[in-house]
């Protein structure tokens, strides 16, 4: 494991390498409130076949959040990261996104295409917010505004309750490792380190440039594994539709029993499936 501090116009990311880095990179882009932590589960079941690259976005984890609104817009963000990513390796490279990370992945493969050699989605990139009825910007930007805020437990038992709930699998001491560093310590409560300016930003930045203004510059081959369980199927309907029109190399697969955080219900499954894909592809890529 190597930890480093990369700074892009005045902003420092921060993040970790595992594995050997003569194997194909996979950069990782966690979803929001969360941290690069939250793909602790995968590691060891793709450390064998990747380098793998773990990056804490801007107002998450041990990332600073950006000074200004537009620097969190798709367009802008993307740019940063892929520089992020230059000066790790100059090698082509592939990505795995979940939720927001999947479109910020999305986004870029378009400005980068050459330099991708495949995209994983992990319930996320295709549904939100196009797809979610009745979903205005401004009812999604006063609902985020309030959960961001509102998320204030008195114990770490609190916490885990609240959590449960996002998965199918039994609750364990990993779980609780995943989730931990995506919370501080304040006044003896525990809340989240992400914070109000920047969740509302990169909701704004969902409804300015959503994911299907990427799918036609898509040119590398991508992976779409979703999640089988939750009340909003209808939007992911709508979603996979979308998509399956709009990129050219596409595989979706639906997870069995998963919610939306698939990869903490079955890693191992997860990332058979990113391997079994890897190996179908790979005449495409290389």
């Amino acid at each position: 494991m190597k930890k480093f501090q990369i700074t892009v116009e005045g902003n420092t990311f921060h993040g970790y390498e595992f594995g050997d880095n003569s194997l194909p990179s996979l950069v990782c882009l966690h979803g929001m409130t969360g941290d690069l932590k939250s793909f602790s589960g995968l590691i060891e079941y793709l450390i064998n076949d990747f380098h793998l690259i773990l990056i804490d976005s801007p107002g998450h984890g041990e990332t600073d959040s950006l000074k200004r609104e537009e620097d969190y817009m798709f367009s802008s963000l993307a740019k940063s990261i892929y520089q992020v990513i230059q000066q790790i390796t100059n090698k082509p490279f592939y990505m795995i996104g979940h939720s927001w990370g999947a479109d910020l992945c999305l986004h870029i493969a378009k400005i980068s295409s050459a330099k991708v050699y495949g995209v994983i989605l992990l319930d996320g990139g295709y549904a939100f917010p196009e797809h979610v009825d009745g979903l205005t910007e401004e009812k999604a930007l006063l609902d985020w505004k309030e959960y961001v805020e509102s998320s204030i437990y008195g114990s770490w038992d609190e916490v885990v309750k609240e959590y449960q709930s996002y998965t199918t699998r039994q609750w364990d001491t990993n779980l609780n490792a995943l989730i931990a560093s995506s919370f501080k310590k304040v006044n003896d409560n525990y809340i989240f380190k992400a914070d109000v300016f920047s969740i509302l930003a990169i909701i704004k930045a969902f409804y300015k440039e959503p994911c299907s203004t990427t799918f036609e510059r898509i040119e590398c081959p991508v992976l779409l594994l979703h999640a089988t369980i939750l009340p909003t199927d209808s939007a992911r309907q709508k979603g996979i539709q979308e998509i399956k029109k709009g990129i050219k190399k596409l595989t979706v697969i639906g997870i069995e029993n998963t919610k939306h955080q698939l990869h903490w219900d079955f890693p191992e499954k997860v990332a058979n499936e990113i391997l079994l894909w890897k190996q179908e592809t790979k005449h495409e890529v290389y």
